[in-house]
């Protein structure tokens, strides 16, 4: 009998073993902290100096895995959600739920990548390949400079926003959403159309009793030679707004050239541009530095400037410094949304800059 136990105690390891050797999961996250001093805050046009987070990178942890399934095919999966470094609190960009940043199931084969769940737009991911160095305290408000189509809309009018399904922001509904629920995403295989690349997103709009109500569509190509990058990308959610992006990064020497357009059409109101140029380049064998600029078409012609530089003390460990002049009521970095309460935000018309410097921790 005990032989018997242990026989079958002996082949069901054997058996789980070899379904581990099948499968992978992978904990991972970021931390991100810095220090932040920013003029042009509240009423009075205050310098304040606070503590910040996600400045660089969004402070985050997750997991995902994979299981082999034969002939090709892959089983996966990914949950990921945000939080404040300085508190530790949910930090999803307004949101309350534990995995408000990602959380999708897939296959992936020769035919490509099919996730469903919450994605990532392919609109933003399209967009922040086609920058020079920085980190979140520029292309955030770079986006944020059309929140909700009406910070520059000449009609300021709300843009209308049917319940359930919105923008993963819905404080801020920035341009196109960050991650976007209830959608359905497919793209290309990576490695058999060359350098050619493309990823859809289909989302249900998540009110009752209606298929398209609230429904935001995305999707994006691009091609890469190299270091050459050309990029393209559509988002149109129902009734609020569509936008347009045309993006290429190419290498001259040692530094990278990135340059960026964005035409943001809200449902209500006036079209508004957004032009982007960037650089980066490496300047000793740790550390990097880039330059971005953004110019927006809209009232008073608001802007961003953006010097960042990046230092590598090891594979997942990073210290780093950015300037921020922004004008207009534009925030100029996540503690200008942050910090102190309501009063927080910048004076417009009014310009704020702001520097930090932080550090941030991949594991």
């Amino acid at each position: 009998m005990n032989k018997k136990i242990l026989t079958f105690t002996t082949l069901s390891l054997l058996a789980s073993s070899v379904a581990m050797a099948q499968s992978s999961l992978t904990l991972y996250g970021n931390i991100d902290a810095s220090v932040v001093s920013a003029s042009g805050i509240g009423s009075d046009k205050e310098r304040r100096t606070s503590f910040g987070e996600g400045n660089w990178a969004p402070s985050v942890w997750g997991v995902q895995g994979t299981e082999d399934l034969g002939g090709g095919m892959r089983a996966l999966f990914q949950l990921e959600g945000g939080y404040n470094a300085g508190t530790g609190a949910i930090a999803n960009g307004g949101t309350s739920g534990v995995f408000s940043r990602l959380a999708n199931v897939g296959v992936t084969g020769s035919f490509g990548t099919v996730k469903a769940g919450l994605n990532l737009s392919p609109f933003i991911d399209a967009y922040t390949s086609v920058l020079g160095l920085a980190g979140n305290n520029f292309y955030v408000p770079a986006l944020q400079m059309h929140r909700a189509g009406t910070v520059l809309n000449s009609a300021s009018v709300s843009v209308p926003a049917f319940p359930g399904g919105t923008d993963a922001d819905p404080g801020f509904g920035t341009t196109g959403g960050f991650f976007i629920p209830n959608s359905i995403t497919y793209s290309l295989p990576s490695d058999v159309l060359g350098g050619l690349r493309s990823n859809i997103l289909y989302s249900f709009g998540g009110s009752a009793g209606s298929f398209s109500k609230n429904r935001f569509v995305s999707g994006n190509i691009g091609y890469a030679y190299g270091d050459l990058n050309l990029v393209g990308a559509i988002s149109d959610r129902d009734a609020q707004y569509r936008q347009w992006l045309l993006g290429a990064s190419v290498p001259v020497g040692s530094v990278k050239l990135a340059a960026n357009y964005v035409r943001f059409h809200p449902e209500t109101g006036d079209s508004t541009h957004t032009y982007v140029l960037g650089a980066e380049t490496q300047v000793i064998p740790s550390t990097r530095i880039g330059i971005n600029y953004a110019r927006n078409s809209g009232p008073g012609k608001p802007s961003i400037i953006n010097l960042s530089t990046i230092y590598t003390l090891s594979k997942t460990t990073y210290l780093y410094a950015a300037f921020n002049r922004a004008t207009d009521g534009i925030p100029s970095s996540y503690s200008a949304i942050v910090d102190s309460g309501t009063d927080a935000t910048l004076t417009q018309p009014g310009t704020s800059n702001a520097i930090m410097v932080g550090m941030q921790k991949r594991f």
